[in-house]
């Protein structure tokens, strides 16, 4: 299985990164083919331009090739895994600009046998996620309202709760977790 995992956080040394990396072991240890996506790093510019609301409707329109190198990405892959921390109960703009941009209509009908996998890092342990419905509220929006746009085939989110805990057991326990998220992907 091919999969590109994509990656938001400004931090390269930032506990998202770690997660992303111990996701990325499990998933080859498991024989599978990565293509990785780090926003930051890669340079991606997330600014939704004039050009890409030009002609959105149509699902033939020539994107920047900037997109269409994204968009290629995506068909290329048999999966997409996002890894991404939670800010101000929502994605990071720059995914947000990502999906914004390539997740458009020319992609209708061409990937909608992928599947997506939203590994998403909260501070707010899991008690405070469910007592204030963030945690349905999330889930609601990536696998009903995003992936459901894109048409994917199947979307999951995996909350990894209360990231800002100084117990490095706990943390230690996210990273196994991500590990064991990758080993067991399929």
């Amino acid at each position: 299985m091919k999969a590109l995992v994509t990656v938001t956080h400004p931090r390269q040394d930032s506990l998202t990164h770690q997660v992303m990396q111990r996701f990325v072991e499990g998933l080859k240890k498991n024989n599978h083919e990565v293509d990785l996506l780090d926003l930051h790093h890669d340079g991606f510019n997330p600014v939704y331009t004039l050009e890409d609301e030009r002609d959105w409707l149509n699902p033939s329109k020539v994107h920047t090739p900037e997109v269409r190198k994204e968009m290629n990405r995506i068909l290329a892959a048999d999966t997409l895994i996002f890894v991404f921390p939670l800010w101000q109960y929502s994605v990071p703009s720059m995914l947000k600009g990502y999906l914004d941009k390539v997740w458009n209509l020319g992609l209708f009908g061409k990937a909608d046998g992928k599947k997506v996998l939203w590994i998403c890092l909260t501070g707010g342990d899991q008690e405070h996620m469910s007592k204030y419905k963030r945690e349905e509220t999330l889930t609601h929006y990536l696998n009903v309202i995003l992936a459901g746009y894109a048409r994917m085939k199947e979307s999951r989110v995996e909350l990894l709760t209360d990231t800002l805990s100084e117990s490095n057991q706990h943390i230690e326990g996210l990273l196994e977790r991500a590990y064991q998220l990758g080993y067991e992907y399929a």
